[in-house]
């Protein structure tokens, strides 16, 4: 029996069809936040903004340079925080080193932060008393839940343990009453531990960290990762072995990040 492929763009356009209805006649500024030159948080925001445009939401972009000073960037996000005209901040990780994240992200108005990365809205997640997570997170549940794929009872092995993704996605997956297993990357004896999952969920940023003999016949991959070879994008999964054991399988590329902006965009609607 062939796999089924959970392609994000459907689940996509499902979201962009009730978002553009909600979003109708409203009048809605994004604002995304970047210091320094990280390829990849360029290429997230140039993705954002166009994804914002194409819903009529009025966008702001703050850029400082990489040698911005601690200061310099508290005292640029404060500003946003505090600019009624703004509703929603992105604020775009990795800062550079030099800048300490906690003291920056306590400039940010929690009611403004689009992707759960205030202590506050953290705690709030922890403590099972918001919707709003990680938007990462939420498009993996998103993806899950569009393809019908069960979660009460599962036995979850969740591959990384990141505050981006692996942290907030055990929390949202035990609200849902699956059973769930937290790996790492060094975790001994991983291929026996992913072997008795129902459903494998990477997010380490490793190519073929999962491979074909560590996937139970007829299990559920979601690919998170997200890596480089060779100039084309593959996830931590090879997709030959997803093909081979997988009963379903998110793609990488088209699977979890087709979804994630568009979840930006869904927590803008608290703000209706």
């Amino acid at each position: 029996m062939e796999p089924i492929i959970m392609a994000g763009k459907p689940v996509a356009e499902e979201i962009r069809r009730n978002l553009r209805e909600k979003f109708a006649g409203k009048e809605l500024t994004l604002a995304t936040f970047l210091v320094g030159d990280n390829p990849a948080a360029h290429v997230y925001k140039r993705s954002l903004l166009k994804t914002a445009a194409s819903l009529g939401i009025h966008t702001r972009d703050v850029e400082l340079p990489e040698g911005a000073s601690q200061e310099e960037a508290e005292r640029a996000l404060r500003a946003l925080s505090e600019d009624s005209r703004v509703d929603g901040i992105l604020p775009l990780v990795p800062f550079p080193r030099h800048i300490s994240r906690m003291q920056l992200i306590q400039q940010l108005d929690p009611e403004k932060d689009m992707d759960c990365i205030h202590p506050i809205n953290g705690g709030k997640l922890y403590l099972g008393i918001t919707p709003w997570g990680p938007c990462t997170p939420r498009s993996c549940m998103a993806l899950l839940d569009y393809y019908k794929i069960p979660l009460e009872g599962q036995h979850v092995v969740m591959v990384g343990y990141g505050e981006v993704v692996g942290r907030p996605l055990t929390l949202m997956l035990m609200g849902r009453y699956a059973t769930v297993t937290v790996c790492r990357s060094r975790t001994k004896n991983l291929p026996a531990i992913t072997r008795q999952a129902d459903i494998i969920i990477s997010a380490v940023g490793k190519p073929d960290l999962i491979t074909e003999d560590m996937i139970r016949e007829g299990a559920v991959v979601v690919d998170v990762g997200i890596n480089s070879v060779d100039g084309k994008l593959v996830g931590d999964v090879s997709e030959a072995a997803k093909k081979v054991k997988a009963s379903a399988y998110t793609p990488v590329p088209g699977g979890v990040g087709v979804v994630s902006n568009l979840m930006v965009m869904e927590t803008l609607t608290r703000r209706l």
